[in-house]
């Protein structure tokens, strides 16, 4: 319970943070949840990098929270690409078994803008944190993700993607937190 509490503080804190210019993103699977928070990180000195805040949970009792920093730019030319980079911390606590974990994880993002009328993209991303940056029962982390979306609006869109969170953990040699198909919508604001 008190993991909970300090999850749901640390998302407060960032929503606020970055209700100045962002958005808001929620998907669903059959058994899991994510509501993310996205801001400027300009208010904290990083000019054209982006915060994020998530809170997850799962039917089996999982729950974690998140903060991620990245930066995105279009490589040279007039590709419809764009690379990013960055970390992101977890913290959480598994029901089955009865675990927690954090840790400090370093990625990137590919993301692939489709020439339409109706703008379209996929994009993958992944993080992984090793044993030296995963602290409590985690020996290490790594969070891979696909998706398509569909801005049916400017502002917002759909989207249809597949997560695999894995977990090494102390007591069991891998957990998979999450590691389904997932729809979902983001709010640009």
């Amino acid at each position: 319970m008190r993991m909970a509490r300090l999850l749901a503080a640390a998302l407060l804190a960032g929503a606020g943070a970055t209700a100045q210019a962002g958005g808001i993103e929620a998907y669903l699977s059959n058994k899991t949840a994510q509501l993310t928070f996205t801001g400027d990180a300009s208010g904290i000195g990083l000019a054209g990098a982006e915060m994020s805040f998530g809170l997850f949970y799962s039917d089996d009792k999982d729950y974690m929270g998140s903060f991620g920093l990245h930066a995105a730019g279009t490589p040279a030319g007039d590709m419809p690409l764009t690379f990013g980079l960055g970390g992101r911390i977890y913290v959480g606590s598994t029901d089955r078994p009865d675990q927690n974990f954090q840790a400090l994880a370093l990625g990137g993002g590919v993301r692939y803008t489709i020439p339409a009328n109706m703008p379209m993209a996929i994009a993958a991303d992944i993080h992984f944190a090793p044993s030296v940056t995963s602290f409590s029962d985690a020996d290490q982390l790594l969070d891979v993700g696909v998706r398509y979306e569909l801005e049916v609006t400017p502002g917002v869109s759909g989207f249809l993607g597949y997560r695999e969170l894995t977990l090494d953990l102390d007591r069991d040699s891998s957990y998979k937190v999450d590691k389904h198909v997932h729809f979902g919508v983001r709010f640009r604001f």
